[in-house]
């Protein structure tokens, strides 16, 4: 359930939360729906930790992913150094505060 670039583009109505570490975007989709995590060079420097933070975060956004909804998780400086418990608990409770 991998997202196109499509979905990343500004188009209609979308809910934005943030946490400390992270920041959600959801918004309704009428096709396919997904979820993609964004960890970009400022926030993890090398491709390894990017890649690592990306599978981490995939394993606890799985069960929150939706055919109607279009989720994107972007991390924010600091998420790569947090361990997997606490990863987990901040994400789990941002997902359930923006899907319900």
């Amino acid at each position: 359930m991998r997202l196109s670039r499509a979905h990343f583009a500004p188009s209609g109505p979308e809910k934005r939360l943030a946490s400390p570490h992270f920041s959600v975007s959801i918004r309704d989709t009428s096709g396919p729906g997904g979820c993609a995590v964004v960890v970009s060079k400022k926030v993890a420097r090398f491709a390894v930790s990017r890649h690592l933070l990306k599978r981490r975060v995939l394993v606890v956004v799985r069960p929150w992913c939706k055919r109607s909804v279009a989720l994107v998780v972007y991390a924010r400086p600091g998420a790569p150094t947090l361990p997997f418990g606490v990863l987990q608990e901040e994400l789990s409770s941002l997902l359930a505060r923006a899907l319900g």
